[in-house]
């Protein structure tokens, strides 16, 4: 196991090679790291984040900042979480709680204008919506259709100076 404090998140670099495959029914929820970054990387609201354990690259997300948003919260300072995976090689192993665990200080480092992470997990997807529970997300009762069904919009409050989020 990985403890928490062995994870971090870090702003997408070119010098670095996100790609991995993944198992067909987390493609189900998700898109490949080098998909999003091939349709996103020349849109200044998409932040690629890498995932980082014991200093290897172990998984991804983007951060968006765009109007697609507005979908998931009425906060202006809402940032959506999107994208979302771990490396197979790197499953089972707690990244991704110690990913969530660690996001509210990524986020007051690294964008100090927002206040919130919002996501959309796909309903019938039910172990992501426990990594995201368990690391402090909460159902916000707002429900989005999206093409691959409906998403349960969770959150998470980041409040400035508080350490844990």
């Amino acid at each position: 196991m990985i403890k928490k404090k062995e994870v971090t998140l870090h702003r997408y670099s070119s010098k670095v090679a996100v790609k991995y495959d993944l198992p067909s029914d987390q493609l189900e929820f998700t898109r490949l790291p080098q998909e999003i970054m091939e349709r996103d990387a020349e849109d200044p609201e998409k932040h690629f984040v890498i995932i980082k354990a014991r200093g290897m690259d172990a998984g991804f997300f983007e951060l968006d900042e765009s109007d697609d948003r507005k979908r998931y919260s009425d906060n202006p300072k809402a940032l959506l979480l999107r994208g979302y995976s771990v490396n197979p090689d790197f499953q089972g192993r707690g990244i991704a709680t110690g990913s969530i665990y660690v996001l509210p200080e990524f986020i007051r480092k690294e964008f100090p204008g927002f206040n919130e992470v919002v996501l959309g997990v796909n309903a019938r997807n039910i172990p992501a919506q426990h990594i995201y529970q368990r690391a402090g997300f909460e159902d916000t009762g707002r429900r989005v259709m999206r093409p691959k069904g409906e998403q349960i919009v969770m959150s998470l409050r980041v409040e400035a100076g508080n350490p844990n989020g």
